[in-house]
């Protein structure tokens, strides 16, 4: 069992968060909203706080988004949902951000890797969806569990630009160019152990 409680969380601390969907609406000014709306499996939060704690990589209550937002200077927590079943907890907020920078902060240590810069006359945005698994070898016997425990679990990534997007590396544009939309399971991510970074230009 201990083998399991280590695999998973390192697994969940990797991939960001099980069952999440992120969303970044950027003004021209480089401010915005970030929306999380996910579900954790209960036995993840359970064998992380059995253990040492800390190791989940986003805020999963309500008092962990208000301790957040408070601690964060340019973050500020607009509405905050949260509610559970027998299987997993849901949590539905929004932050307003003054700049890329205070998004970066969210989370066990600063776990959110984006971006935000100047690329010519362009505005470029980025953020690692994965790692990598540097030189970790995963038998297929571990990718096997992966697909059997987080097999209905999607890492969902929505962008919206102020201008139209010019260029992406990953997801489909909608029909104005102004959203980008990015899906993964967490199986597919570990199955490919290459480092896979998000990147939006307009």
């Amino acid at each position: 069992m201990k083998r399991l409680s280590f695999l998973v969380l390192s697994v969940l601390v990797m991939s960001s968060c099980i069952g999440i969907e992120s969303r970044i609406s950027f003004k021209a000014n480089g401010s915005g909203t970030l929306t999380f709306n996910y579900k954790i499996s209960r036995m993840i939060k359970d064998l992380d706080s059995a253990g040492s704690g800390g190791n989940l990589p986003l805020p999963v209550s309500e008092e962990d988004f208000v301790r957040t937002a408070e601690g964060i200077e340019g973050l500020k927590l607009i509405n905050i949902k949260q509610s559970e079943d027998e299987e997993n907890i849901y949590i539905e907020a929004k932050m307003e951000f003054d700049r890329i920078e205070s998004v970066r902060q969210i989370g066990s240590g600063g776990q959110m890797e984006v971006s935000l810069v100047q690329a010519g006359g362009d505005k470029l945005f980025t953020q690692v969806i994965y790692p990598g698994r540097k030189d970790q070898e995963i038998s297929e016997d571990t990718l096997q569990m992966l697909e059997t425990f987080f097999k209905d679990y999607e890492l969902s990534f929505f962008i919206d630009a102020p201008a139209p997007i010019k260029s992406h590396n990953l997801g489909e544009l909608s029909q104005n160019n102004r959203r980008l939309t990015y899906t993964v399971t967490i199986p597919e991510l570990m199955k490919t152990g290459k480092e896979t970074i998000l990147e939006v230009r307009w």
